[in-house]
């Protein structure tokens, strides 16, 4: 297991960067920013460009962003797609037509940190990222530590029986619970909440 005392946002934030942890980053992100961009209305095979936009105005930024509270990164990802689709169309049309843009509903909604579609987005953004996560840290457990692990902590099976159906202890059980979520948070950081 790779010990870490910093959130792989942290990491990123520092003054020289680890290439792999930006590849770490891409590797969570893209395919989500690929599906909601995909959503857009009248932006169809231009998503992929868009989500790489996305990524570029991120490693730009992320030394600035400053966490404030609990799901700060993910509202600020997805300020930051909208906006980048915001720009994408202003560049595409030199003179658009007010009124014919079919997305501005789905941005606006979107955009708005109340509305149904940001919430829409941050539950997805949760449990995508949570599940990207859980394949990292994976490898990091062995089998049995892992087992135990998704019966307890995943399915929500009794210590005693996932124990018993695992030859195991009840203590183990909770161990490795709590070693699996304690590797999760920190390569989570921020990326969760």
């Amino acid at each position: 297991m790779k010990p870490t005392s910093l959130s792989l946002l942290d990491r990123l934030r520092a003054a020289d960067p680890d290439a792999s942890d930006w590849d770490r980053l891409h590797d969570v992100y893209l395919p989500l920013l690929r599906r909601w961009l995909g959503r857009v209305p009248g932006l169809g095979a231009e998503a992929d460009d868009l989500a790489q936009e996305v990524f570029a105005v991120v490693a730009r930024e992320i030394p600035r962003f400053d966490r404030r509270r609990e799901g700060s990164f993910r509202a600020w990802l997805r300020c930051v797609a909208v906006n980048r689709v915001r720009t994408y169309q202003k560049r595409r049309r030199r003179f658009p037509i007010a009124g014919l843009d079919p997305s501005a509903g789905f941005l606006e909604s979107l955009a708005d940190p109340d509305g149904e579609l940001a919430r829409e987005w941050d539950r997805e953004h949760d449990q995508f990222v949570f599940q990207k996560l859980l394949g990292i840290v994976r490898p990091d457990f062995a089998a049995a530590t892992w087992e135990a692990f998704r019966r307890f902590a995943l399915e929500g099976r009794p210590a005693a029986e996932v124990a018993a159906g695992l030859g195991q202890t009840e203590n183990a059980v909770l161990q490795a619970k709590s070693r699996i979520l304690r590797r999760l948070r920190a390569e989570a950081g921020d990326f969760l909440g």
